[in-house]
């Protein structure tokens, strides 16, 4: 399949679109930059400040049209905005067939090919019922477990930087606070490559 994506955000959602884009061309998949022929499309995103979480949903619904216009059947939403708002993506755009978050990128060959993923947003959505039939405040089943996953200098990646350089992935998450941070940083959430694996 013709796999088209677009990277938003910071250098740490590159490599994670890196990393992507080196693991669907291991499986065979071919890679475009043209988004209106590409049969899968997806949107990296980020929500960090509140333009960046717009930028991706005006995103988003800009690669949706090409499912009613372009060769596209599948679109697949990953990174910052899709593991606040996974089930959020879900309900208010239906054209969105995946949700992967930033804990889930070994997952995009799954997702690509339709796949029902572990943690991810192709899953049915359950809910716990408590007795009487009323619903529990707990999270869906489509709520992943807090990200472990960081890449290493094993996993495949195609460079999207010039030649002369690439960004090495030393962290997972947001590290540097700001006042217009539209998501508070959690130092639970952070992941760190060893500094043999950097």
């Amino acid at each position: 399949m013709k796999i088209g994506l677009v990277s938003l955000g910071c250098p740490k959602n590159l490599v994670d679109s890196e990393v992507m884009l080196g693991l669907a061309q291991k499986a065979g998949h071919e890679l475009t930059n043209d988004a209106a022929g590409a049969d899968v499309l997806v949107v990296n995103t980020c929500a960090f400040i509140n333009s960046a979480k717009q930028e991706s949903i005006d995103t988003i619904l800009e690669m949706a049209q090409h499912k009613k216009d372009g060769a596209c059947r599948r679109l697949i939403v990953t990174g910052c905005l899709a593991e606040r708002y996974r089930d959020e993506l879900r309900a208010e755009i239906p054209e969105i067939d995946a949700v992967l978050g930033t804990g889930e990128v070994p997952e995009i060959v799954q997702a690509i090919g339709g796949a029902a993923m572990p943690h991810g947003a192709s899953r049915l959505m359950f809910h716990r019922v408590a007795p009487h039939g009323q619903p529990t405040a707990q999270p869906s089943a489509t709520s992943p477990q807090p990200p472990s996953y960081i890449y290493d200098a094993n996993t495949p990646r195609l460079l999207a930087t010039p030649k002369h350089y690439a960004y090495v992935k030393i962290a997972e998450g947001c590290c540097a606070a700001t006042t217009g941070a539209a998501q508070p940083i959690r130092s639970s959430a952070r992941r760190v490559r060893s500094r043999s694996a950097a």
